[in-house]
Protein backbone atom coordinates (compact mmCIF):
# COMPACT_ATOMS: atom_id res chain seq x y z
CA UNK A 1 0.00 0.00 0.00
CA UNK A 2 1.45 3.32 -1.07
CA UNK A 3 0.78 6.73 0.46
CA UNK A 4 2.36 9.65 -1.37
CA UNK A 5 2.11 13.44 -1.25
CA UNK A 6 -1.12 13.04 -3.19
CA UNK A 7 -2.81 10.96 -0.54
CA UNK A 8 -1.79 13.40 2.17
CA UNK A 9 -3.25 16.26 0.17
CA UNK A 10 -6.36 14.20 -0.50
CA UNK A 11 -6.71 13.43 3.19
CA UNK A 12 -6.33 17.01 4.30
CA UNK A 13 -8.52 18.47 1.57
CA UNK A 14 -11.25 15.90 2.17
CA UNK A 15 -11.29 16.57 5.87
CA UNK A 16 -11.45 20.28 5.25
CA UNK A 17 -14.37 20.31 2.76
CA UNK A 18 -13.32 -2.69 25.69
CA UNK A 19 -14.96 -5.48 27.90
CA UNK A 20 -15.09 -9.23 26.97
CA UNK A 21 -17.97 -10.39 24.82
CA UNK A 22 -20.96 -11.33 26.94
CA UNK A 23 -21.17 -15.09 27.30
CA UNK A 24 -24.86 -14.95 26.45
CA UNK A 25 -23.77 -14.25 22.85
CA UNK A 26 -22.63 -17.83 22.50
CA UNK A 27 -24.34 -19.01 19.35
CA UNK A 28 -25.97 -21.90 21.15
CA UNK A 29 -23.13 -23.40 23.17
CA UNK A 30 -23.96 -25.04 26.46
CA UNK A 31 -21.43 -23.43 28.74
CA UNK A 32 -19.30 -26.57 28.82
CA UNK A 33 -16.91 -25.15 31.37
CA UNK A 34 -19.64 -25.40 34.00
CA UNK A 35 -21.42 -28.48 32.63
CA UNK A 36 -21.14 -31.91 34.26
CA UNK A 37 -20.93 -33.68 30.90
CA UNK A 38 -18.49 -33.06 28.08
CA UNK A 39 -19.82 -31.07 25.14
CA UNK A 40 -20.60 -33.04 22.00
CA UNK A 41 -20.23 -32.34 18.30
CA UNK A 42 -23.90 -32.47 17.39
CA UNK A 43 -25.27 -30.42 20.27
CA UNK A 44 -22.49 -27.98 21.15
CA UNK A 45 -19.58 -27.84 18.71
CA UNK A 46 -21.23 -28.01 15.30
CA UNK A 47 -23.16 -24.73 15.81
CA UNK A 48 -19.93 -22.89 16.66
CA UNK A 49 -17.92 -24.33 13.79
CA UNK A 50 -20.62 -23.60 11.24
CA UNK A 51 -21.18 -20.06 12.55
CA UNK A 52 -17.57 -18.91 12.75
CA UNK A 53 -15.21 -21.31 10.94
CA UNK A 54 -16.71 -23.19 8.01
CA UNK A 55 -17.24 -20.09 5.88
CA UNK A 56 -13.50 -19.97 5.11
CA UNK A 57 -12.64 -23.60 5.84
CA UNK A 58 -14.56 -25.11 2.95
CA UNK A 59 -13.61 -26.79 -0.31
CA UNK A 60 -11.53 -24.30 -2.30
CA UNK A 61 -11.89 -21.68 0.43
CA UNK A 62 -9.30 -19.33 1.83
CA UNK A 63 -8.87 -21.41 4.99
CA UNK A 64 -6.74 -23.96 3.15
CA UNK A 65 -8.53 -27.02 4.56
CA UNK A 66 -12.08 -28.12 5.34
CA UNK A 67 -13.89 -27.82 8.66
CA UNK A 68 -17.32 -28.85 7.44
CA UNK A 69 -17.94 -32.27 8.98
CA UNK A 70 -17.46 -33.97 12.31
CA UNK A 71 -14.58 -36.00 10.92
CA UNK A 72 -12.87 -32.90 9.49
CA UNK A 73 -12.82 -31.24 12.90
CA UNK A 74 -12.15 -34.36 14.98
CA UNK A 75 -8.95 -35.12 13.09
CA UNK A 76 -7.42 -31.77 14.11
CA UNK A 77 -9.34 -31.17 17.32
CA UNK A 78 -6.27 -30.19 19.35
CA UNK A 79 -5.11 -27.67 16.74
CA UNK A 80 -8.61 -26.21 16.63
CA UNK A 81 -8.70 -25.91 20.42
CA UNK A 82 -5.28 -24.26 20.50
CA UNK A 83 -6.08 -21.76 17.73
CA UNK A 84 -9.33 -20.58 19.35
CA UNK A 85 -7.90 -20.51 22.88
CA UNK A 86 -5.15 -18.16 21.67
CA UNK A 87 -7.75 -16.20 19.64
CA UNK A 88 -5.72 -16.63 16.46
CA UNK A 89 -8.92 -17.98 14.97
CA UNK A 90 -11.41 -17.00 13.78
CA UNK A 91 -9.52 -13.99 12.40
CA UNK A 92 -11.53 -11.18 13.99
CA UNK A 93 -8.87 -8.76 15.19
CA UNK A 94 -10.97 -5.86 16.49
CA UNK A 95 -11.06 -6.06 20.28
CA UNK A 96 -14.30 -6.26 22.24
CA UNK A 97 -15.30 -3.14 24.09
CA UNK A 98 -14.12 -0.66 21.45
CA UNK A 99 -17.44 -0.31 19.62
CA UNK A 100 -20.15 -2.52 18.15
CA UNK A 101 -19.69 -3.93 14.65
CA UNK A 102 -21.83 -5.74 12.15
CA UNK A 103 -21.04 -9.36 11.17
CA UNK A 104 -18.93 -10.19 14.25
CA UNK A 105 -17.47 -13.72 13.89
CA UNK A 106 -15.38 -13.65 17.08
CA UNK A 107 -15.99 -16.28 19.75
CA UNK A 108 -17.20 -15.65 23.28
CA UNK A 109 -15.28 -17.03 26.27
CA UNK A 110 -18.03 -19.64 26.65
CA UNK A 111 -17.71 -20.80 23.03
CA UNK A 112 -13.93 -21.09 23.37
CA UNK A 113 -14.34 -23.14 26.56
CA UNK A 114 -16.78 -25.44 24.75
CA UNK A 115 -14.30 -26.19 21.96
CA UNK A 116 -11.39 -26.67 24.36
CA UNK A 117 -13.38 -28.99 26.65
CA UNK A 118 -14.67 -30.98 23.67
CA UNK A 119 -11.15 -31.59 22.37
CA UNK A 120 -9.93 -32.55 25.85
CA UNK A 121 -12.77 -35.10 26.11
CA UNK A 122 -11.58 -36.77 22.86
CA UNK A 123 -14.21 -35.13 20.67
CA UNK A 124 -17.43 -37.05 21.44
CA UNK A 125 -19.94 -37.03 18.58
CA UNK A 126 -23.11 -37.16 20.66
CA UNK A 127 -26.62 -37.91 19.48
CA UNK A 128 -27.11 -37.14 15.79
CA UNK A 129 -30.87 -36.84 16.32
CA UNK A 130 -30.15 -33.79 18.50
CA UNK A 131 -27.78 -32.18 16.03
CA UNK A 132 -28.00 -28.39 15.85
CA UNK A 133 -26.88 -26.29 12.92
CA UNK A 134 -24.93 -23.07 13.22
CA UNK A 135 -25.88 -19.65 11.91
CA UNK A 136 -23.16 -18.40 9.57
CA UNK A 137 -22.59 -14.65 9.67
CA UNK A 138 -24.46 -12.59 7.14
CA UNK A 139 -22.47 -12.78 3.92
CA UNK A 140 -23.88 -9.69 2.29
CA UNK A 141 -24.86 -10.05 -1.34
CA UNK A 142 -26.40 -7.73 -3.90
CA UNK A 143 -30.05 -7.15 -4.74
CA UNK A 144 -29.00 -7.13 -8.37
CA UNK A 145 -25.85 -7.27 -10.48
CA UNK A 146 -25.68 -4.44 -13.00
CA UNK A 147 -22.09 -4.95 -14.16
CA UNK A 148 -19.41 -7.63 -13.86
CA UNK A 149 -15.72 -6.93 -14.53
CA UNK A 150 -12.86 -9.40 -14.45
CA UNK A 151 -9.09 -9.52 -14.69
CA UNK A 152 -8.23 -9.01 -18.37
CA UNK A 153 -6.78 -12.53 -18.75
CA UNK A 154 -6.25 -15.59 -16.56
CA UNK A 155 -3.11 -14.92 -14.50
CA UNK A 156 -0.72 -17.70 -13.53
CA UNK A 157 0.26 -16.94 -9.94
CA UNK A 158 4.01 -16.70 -9.37
CA UNK A 159 4.50 -19.39 -6.74
CA UNK A 160 8.21 -18.60 -6.51
CA UNK A 161 7.10 -15.66 -4.35
CA UNK A 162 5.42 -16.16 -0.99
CA UNK A 163 3.39 -13.01 -1.74
CA UNK A 164 2.73 -12.09 -5.35
CA UNK A 165 1.32 -8.55 -5.76
CA UNK A 166 0.00 -7.81 -9.27
CA UNK A 167 -1.94 -4.86 -10.64
CA UNK A 168 -4.29 -5.08 -13.61
CA UNK A 169 -5.92 -2.16 -15.43
CA UNK A 170 -9.60 -2.57 -16.31
CA UNK A 171 -11.69 -0.10 -18.32
CA UNK A 172 -14.87 1.19 -16.67
CA UNK A 173 -17.47 0.73 -19.45
CA UNK A 174 -20.29 3.02 -18.27
CA UNK A 175 -20.87 6.00 -20.56
CA UNK A 176 -22.36 8.23 -17.87
CA UNK A 177 -21.45 9.17 -14.31
CA UNK A 178 -22.96 6.72 -11.81
CA UNK A 179 -22.66 5.56 -8.21
CA UNK A 180 -21.49 2.15 -7.10
CA UNK A 181 -23.88 1.20 -4.29
CA UNK A 182 -22.53 -2.30 -3.73
CA UNK A 183 -19.95 -4.77 -4.92
CA UNK A 184 -19.09 -8.43 -4.56
CA UNK A 185 -15.57 -9.74 -5.26
CA UNK A 186 -15.57 -13.30 -6.57
CA UNK A 187 -12.09 -14.78 -6.16
CA UNK A 188 -11.34 -17.10 -9.04
CA UNK A 189 -9.05 -19.04 -6.73
CA UNK A 190 -9.98 -18.51 -3.10
CA UNK A 191 -7.03 -20.71 -2.11
CA UNK A 192 -4.60 -18.24 -3.74
CA UNK A 193 -6.26 -14.80 -3.56
CA UNK A 194 -5.37 -13.13 -0.28
CA UNK A 195 -6.87 -9.74 -1.02
CA UNK A 196 -8.02 -7.39 -3.77
CA UNK A 197 -8.13 -3.58 -3.69
CA UNK A 198 -9.96 -1.72 -6.47
CA UNK A 199 -8.60 1.79 -7.14
CA UNK A 200 -10.48 4.44 -9.15
CA UNK A 201 -8.11 6.12 -11.61
CA UNK A 202 -8.74 8.84 -14.23
CA UNK A 203 -8.61 7.68 -17.81
CA UNK A 204 -5.71 10.08 -18.47
CA UNK A 205 -3.42 7.50 -16.85
CA UNK A 206 -4.17 4.81 -19.43
CA UNK A 207 -0.89 5.31 -21.32
CA UNK A 208 1.27 5.30 -18.18
CA UNK A 209 -0.40 2.15 -16.91
CA UNK A 210 -0.01 0.44 -20.26
CA UNK A 211 3.69 1.29 -20.22
CA UNK A 212 4.02 -0.28 -16.75
CA UNK A 213 2.50 -3.49 -18.05
CA UNK A 214 4.71 -3.49 -21.15
CA UNK A 215 7.86 -3.16 -19.05
CA UNK A 216 6.90 -6.10 -16.84
CA UNK A 217 7.65 -9.66 -17.98
CA UNK A 218 4.36 -11.05 -16.66
CA UNK A 219 0.71 -10.03 -17.21
CA UNK A 220 -0.20 -6.88 -15.33
CA UNK A 221 2.66 -5.35 -13.36
CA UNK A 222 4.28 -5.85 -9.97
CA UNK A 223 2.80 -3.52 -7.35
CA UNK A 224 3.75 -4.33 -3.78
CA UNK A 225 2.83 -1.29 -1.74
CA UNK A 226 0.68 0.58 -4.24
CA UNK A 227 -0.34 1.16 -7.84
CA UNK A 228 2.86 3.12 -8.56
CA UNK A 229 2.20 4.78 -11.92
CA UNK A 230 -0.58 7.00 -10.54
CA UNK A 231 -0.18 10.10 -8.40
CA UNK A 232 -2.43 9.11 -5.55
CA UNK A 233 -4.06 12.54 -5.30
CA UNK A 234 -5.74 11.37 -8.51
CA UNK A 235 -6.81 7.95 -7.21
CA UNK A 236 -9.23 6.69 -4.61
CA UNK A 237 -10.26 3.34 -3.21
CA UNK A 238 -13.49 1.93 -4.58
CA UNK A 239 -13.42 -1.08 -2.29
CA UNK A 240 -11.47 -4.06 -1.06
CA UNK A 241 -11.86 -7.73 -0.25
CA UNK A 242 -9.93 -10.09 2.02
CA UNK A 243 -10.81 -13.51 3.48
CA UNK A 244 -13.66 -13.19 5.95
CA UNK A 245 -14.83 -9.84 4.56
CA UNK A 246 -18.55 -9.19 4.29
CA UNK A 247 -19.54 -7.65 0.98
CA UNK A 248 -22.70 -6.49 -0.71
CA UNK A 249 -24.56 -3.19 -0.58
CA UNK A 250 -22.75 -0.24 0.93
CA UNK A 251 -24.27 0.72 4.30
CA UNK A 252 -26.67 3.53 5.06
CA UNK A 253 -27.67 4.47 1.52
CA UNK A 254 -24.11 5.26 0.44
CA UNK A 255 -22.75 5.34 -3.10
CA UNK A 256 -19.21 5.78 -4.45
CA UNK A 257 -19.07 8.05 -7.51
CA UNK A 258 -17.66 6.63 -10.75
CA UNK A 259 -17.19 9.02 -13.67
CA UNK A 260 -17.45 8.07 -17.32
CA UNK A 261 -13.99 7.32 -18.71
CA UNK A 262 -12.53 6.21 -15.38
CA UNK A 263 -10.30 3.18 -15.06
CA UNK A 264 -10.06 0.60 -12.32
CA UNK A 265 -6.70 -0.69 -11.21
CA UNK A 266 -7.15 -3.99 -9.40
CA UNK A 267 -4.35 -4.80 -6.97
CA UNK A 268 -4.28 -8.56 -6.38
CA UNK A 269 -2.35 -10.09 -3.51
CA UNK A 270 -1.75 -13.80 -4.05
CA UNK A 271 -0.38 -16.04 -1.31
CA UNK A 272 0.48 -19.71 -1.81
CA UNK A 273 0.94 -20.69 1.83
CA UNK A 274 -1.45 -23.62 1.27
CA UNK A 275 0.75 -24.97 -1.52
CA UNK A 276 -1.81 -24.14 -4.20
CA UNK A 277 -0.78 -23.08 -7.69
CA UNK A 278 -2.40 -22.28 -11.02
CA UNK A 279 -4.38 -19.51 -12.71
CA UNK A 280 -6.75 -16.88 -11.35
CA UNK A 281 -9.26 -14.67 -13.13
CA UNK A 282 -11.22 -13.07 -10.31
CA UNK A 283 -14.32 -11.00 -11.03
CA UNK A 284 -16.25 -8.19 -9.32
CA UNK A 285 -20.01 -7.75 -9.48
CA UNK A 286 -21.32 -4.20 -9.13
CA UNK A 287 -24.66 -2.74 -8.16
CA UNK A 288 -25.03 0.68 -9.78
CA UNK A 289 -27.47 3.56 -9.29
CA UNK A 290 -27.84 6.99 -10.86
CA UNK A 291 -28.79 8.63 -7.55
CA UNK A 292 -27.97 7.90 -3.89
CA UNK A 293 -29.03 9.14 -0.48
CA UNK A 294 -25.48 10.18 0.37
CA UNK A 295 -22.15 10.18 -1.45
CA UNK A 296 -19.35 8.35 0.34
CA UNK A 297 -15.62 8.09 -0.05
CA UNK A 298 -12.72 6.23 1.56
CA UNK A 299 -10.92 8.68 3.84
CA UNK A 300 -7.24 7.98 4.64
CA UNK A 301 -5.82 9.36 7.88
CA UNK A 302 -2.13 9.52 8.79
CA UNK A 303 0.62 11.97 9.71
CA UNK A 304 1.63 13.96 6.60
CA UNK A 305 5.18 14.32 7.92
CA UNK A 306 5.64 10.55 8.07
CA UNK A 307 4.80 10.38 4.38
CA UNK A 308 6.67 13.47 3.22
CA UNK A 309 9.72 13.55 5.49
CA UNK A 310 9.84 10.39 7.61
CA UNK A 311 10.06 10.57 11.37
CA UNK A 312 7.95 7.50 12.11
CA UNK A 313 11.01 6.03 13.82
CA UNK A 314 11.11 2.33 14.71
CA UNK A 315 14.63 1.67 16.04
CA UNK A 316 16.52 -1.55 15.40
CA UNK A 317 15.68 -4.16 18.03
CA UNK A 318 12.75 -2.15 19.37
CA UNK A 319 9.91 -3.88 21.22
CA UNK A 320 6.65 -1.96 21.35
CA UNK A 321 7.96 1.15 19.57
CA UNK A 322 5.06 3.62 19.50
CA UNK A 323 4.04 6.48 17.23
CA UNK A 324 0.84 8.52 17.21
CA UNK A 325 -0.80 11.34 15.31
CA UNK A 326 -3.89 13.47 15.81
CA UNK A 327 -5.69 16.20 13.93
CA UNK A 328 -8.62 18.48 14.69
CA UNK A 329 -11.60 18.03 12.36
CA UNK A 330 -12.57 21.22 10.53
CA UNK A 331 -15.99 19.84 9.49
CA UNK A 332 -18.71 17.40 10.49
CA UNK A 333 -18.49 13.86 9.08
CA UNK A 334 -20.37 10.60 9.42
CA UNK A 335 -18.07 7.57 9.74
CA UNK A 336 -19.45 4.19 8.65
CA UNK A 337 -16.45 1.82 8.73
CA UNK A 338 -12.89 1.67 10.04
CA UNK A 339 -9.69 -0.09 9.01
CA UNK A 340 -6.06 -0.07 10.14
CA UNK A 341 -3.01 -0.74 7.99
CA UNK A 342 0.54 -1.62 9.02
CA UNK A 343 3.14 -3.98 7.59
CA UNK A 344 4.69 -7.12 9.02
CA UNK A 345 6.27 -5.54 12.14
CA UNK A 346 2.94 -4.18 13.36
CA UNK A 347 1.92 -5.11 16.90
CA UNK A 348 -1.04 -2.95 17.96
CA UNK A 349 -3.12 -0.12 16.55
CA UNK A 350 -5.98 2.12 17.59
CA UNK A 351 -8.06 4.85 15.94
CA UNK A 352 -10.44 7.01 17.97
CA UNK A 353 -12.21 10.34 18.11
CA UNK A 354 -11.98 12.59 21.18
CA UNK A 355 -14.93 14.92 21.57
CA UNK A 356 -14.63 18.56 22.50
CA UNK A 357 -16.02 17.64 25.95
CA UNK A 358 -13.19 15.14 26.51
CA UNK A 359 -15.20 11.95 25.90
CA UNK A 360 -13.81 9.40 23.44
CA UNK A 361 -15.31 7.15 20.78
CA UNK A 362 -13.14 4.19 19.83
CA UNK A 363 -13.45 3.33 16.13
CA UNK A 364 -11.08 0.38 16.01
CA UNK A 365 -8.47 -1.22 18.24
CA UNK A 366 -6.33 -4.23 17.35
CA UNK A 367 -4.03 -5.70 20.01
CA UNK A 368 -2.51 -8.54 17.95
CA UNK A 369 -1.93 -7.14 14.47
CA UNK A 370 -1.64 -9.69 11.67
CA UNK A 371 -0.67 -8.49 8.19
CA UNK A 372 -2.61 -11.41 6.70
CA UNK A 373 -5.99 -10.30 8.16
CA UNK A 374 -6.74 -6.69 7.24
CA UNK A 375 -10.50 -6.57 7.49
CA UNK A 376 -12.65 -3.45 7.25
CA UNK A 377 -15.07 -3.25 10.19
CA UNK A 378 -18.56 -1.81 9.69
CA UNK A 379 -20.10 -0.03 12.67
CA UNK A 380 -23.44 -1.26 13.94
CA UNK A 381 -24.36 2.43 14.11
CA UNK A 382 -22.54 5.13 12.16
CA UNK A 383 -20.39 7.44 14.28
CA UNK A 384 -21.00 11.17 14.02
CA UNK A 385 -17.85 13.28 14.34
CA UNK A 386 -18.06 17.04 14.70
CA UNK A 387 -16.02 20.08 13.79
CA UNK A 388 -13.51 20.56 16.61
CA UNK A 389 -13.31 16.85 17.49
CA UNK A 390 -9.84 15.28 17.46
CA UNK A 391 -9.16 12.25 15.26
CA UNK A 392 -6.31 10.19 16.77
CA UNK A 393 -4.26 7.29 15.40
CA UNK A 394 -1.58 5.28 17.17
CA UNK A 395 0.46 2.21 16.29
CA UNK A 396 3.16 0.07 17.90
CA UNK A 397 5.71 -2.23 16.30
CA UNK A 398 8.33 -4.84 17.19
CA UNK A 399 11.48 -4.50 15.06
CA UNK A 400 13.55 -7.70 15.37
CA UNK A 401 16.10 -6.52 12.77
CA UNK A 402 19.37 -4.61 13.20
CA UNK A 403 18.12 -1.85 10.88
CA UNK A 404 16.14 1.25 11.86
CA UNK A 405 12.76 1.36 10.09
CA UNK A 406 10.64 4.29 8.93
CA UNK A 407 7.58 4.91 6.74
CA UNK A 408 7.90 3.30 3.32
CA UNK A 409 6.42 0.98 0.72
CA UNK A 410 8.85 -1.95 0.90
CA UNK A 411 8.51 -5.19 2.82
CA UNK A 412 11.12 -3.97 5.30
CA UNK A 413 9.41 -0.60 5.77
CA UNK A 414 6.33 0.21 7.85
CA UNK A 415 3.16 2.28 7.89
CA UNK A 416 0.57 3.52 10.36
CA UNK A 417 -2.57 4.32 8.40
CA UNK A 418 -6.25 4.50 9.22
CA UNK A 419 -9.00 4.48 6.63
CA UNK A 420 -12.73 4.98 6.97
CA UNK A 421 -15.80 5.09 4.74
CA UNK A 422 -17.25 8.52 5.39
CA UNK A 423 -19.97 10.88 4.16
CA UNK A 424 -21.00 14.44 4.89
CA UNK A 425 -24.28 13.48 6.58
Amino acid sequence: MSISRGVVAFALVSLSGCSPKDSSDSGGSTGAGAATEAPTWHTDVRPIIESSCAGCHTAGGSGGFDLETYEDVRLIKDAVADSVASRRMPPWKAVDGCTEYEHDISLSDEEIATLVDWAAADAPAGDESESRMGTPPEVGGLDRVDLTLSLPIPYEVNTELADDYRCFTVEWPMEEDVYVTGYQVNPGRADLVHHMIAFIVPGSYAEALAEMETEDDRPGYSCYGGIRAVDQIDSAWLGAWAPGAVQGELPNGLGMRMEAGNLLVLQMHYNNASGAEGFDQSTIDFQIDSEVERVGWIQPFTNPLWVLAGGMDIPAGAVGAEQSYEGVLPRDLTVHTANLHMHTMGRTGRMEVERSDGSKDCMIQIDDWDFDWQRTYQFAEAIQVKEGDTWRLECTWDNPTDVDVDWGEGTGDEMCLGTALVSLD
